[in-house]
């Protein structure tokens, strides 16, 4: 069989793009499946520059072919994105695609390309950008829609309602999201799948990291994604810092990732930037437990690094996603207030074997339920059914 996968950028980038490339990799080495990726010179989803250069590259048996960005995010996106997420009723067809196209990133050659494919399927993930929302229509008797959707105004626009619609088929990441799309829009008789998605195998990890961010001998939590106010991140400092005032706790906060909004490193809380998959897990083996204060996750990847580097979670109770994973595999606990929050990081810190306990729970979950042996044979079976 002979499958592509689209996505607005590729390698350990974004939780979506991230899982379908790790996904592709691994379809693309079963004998008889050709497998290639589809995206754009892009790996920054704010400003979408070309930073690759356009070609195709060989990663293992998978085919990745690169496209410039014609346009990335641009001066018009900030208005429209605040009158969508003003209300989703009244935005009319014009302003959506309008919408979409300044959302990026825009490459003609991307969507040449994909139209040119004799793939029998075309993957599109996520559903938020454009190569998705403009380029998946063109092939509507072939595309298959990932859409790494949570309760966003976003999800509920009729331009994406149609896209879901006129496709062949959806994959979801969790039963969580699947309930949510088919509460917010009439698919539910579409072929699907809970696919769910695997990581990458831990690496030894950098442990210099630990010294160069000065907790070689002091505890710490860690939070590791997008460092944005849509992500909670603003809401666990404040937790954060009000928990040490409080209680004296010892343990810092570590946010690992890039900060689209202004937060200052100081005594309660280490910023990260820019490390690379090595320090990543260094730092995650070290720490006490991670934390996901995200409100808006289709499957959170971080959860399942976190509890395969051996170590608790604690979430966010308002993210159905996360909360379930964390509810069924009994691998973390979970906040709706600051009252519980303090309650669950004092339990966390201070009982080692309650810390321990849960973290051997989720990883023996996260290798049960998905594990890529699982995720590959619901896949093919899956596209096997579709095709």
């Amino acid at each position: 069989m002979k499958i592509d996968f689209v996505t607005p950028r590729y390698g350990p980038v974004g939780g979506a793009e991230n899982a379908v490339s790790a996904l592709a990799k691994r379809v693309a080495e079963i004998p008889g499946w050709e497998v290639r990726l589809h995206a754009t010179c892009a790996t920054s989803s704010s400003s979408w520059v070309n930073d690759e250069s356009p070609g195709e590259s060989h990663f293992g048996s998978l085919t990745v072919s690169r496209y410039l960005v014609d346009s990335g995010r641009t001066d018009t996106w900030a208005a429209l994105d605040h009158r969508i997420q003003s209300g989703t009723s009244s935005v009319d067809a014009v302003t959506q695609d309008d919408f979409f196209f300044h959302q990026g990133p825009v490459s003609k050659d991307l969507a040449n390309a994909v139209q040119d494919s004799d793939a029998d399927l075309v993957f599109f993930a996520p559903y938020l950008f454009w190569p998705t929302m403009a380029v998946a229509p063109l092939v509507a008797d072939r595309a298959v829609i990932v859409p790494a959707a949570h309760d966003e105004p976003f999800l509920k626009l009729s331009r994406v309602g149609e896209l879901l619609q006129q496709s062949r088929g959806l994959v979801y990441g969790s039963r969580a999201e699947q309930r949510l799309l088919q509460r917010t829009h009439p698919v539910g008789h579409l072929p699907s799948t809970v696919l769910g998605w695997g990581i990458e195998p831990p690496s030894d990890g950098a442990p210099e990291i630990l010294a160069e961010l000065g907790l070689s001998n002091r505890p710490y939590v860690i939070c590791v994604g997008r460092i944005e106010h849509a992500k909670g991140t603003l809401g666990l400092v404040d937790f954060w810092r009000t928990l040490r005032s409080r209680s004296g706790t010892d343990h810092r906060l570590v946010l690992v990732g890039s900060p689209s909004i202004e937060i200052e490193s100081d005594e309660d809380v280490i910023i990260a930037r820019e490390i690379d998959d090595e320090a990543k897990w260094s730092l995650l083996r070290s720490a006490d437990f991670l934390i996901n204060p995200s409100a808006l996750e289709s499957f959170s990847l971080v959860l399942f690094e976190a509890w395969a580097a051996g170590i608790p979670v604690l979430v966010n109770a308002y993210c159905e996603t996360t909360r379930s994973h964390v509810n069924e595999a009994q691998g973390g606990l979970w906040y709706h207030n600051y009252p519980e929050f303090e309650l669950a990081v004092q339990r966390l810190t201070d009982d080692e074997a309650t810390r321990n306990r849960l973290a051997a729970n989720g990883q023996m979950f996260a290798e049960r339920a998905y594990g890529w042996d699982r995720i590959v044979r619901r896949f093919t079976e899956f596209c096997d059914h579709v095709a």
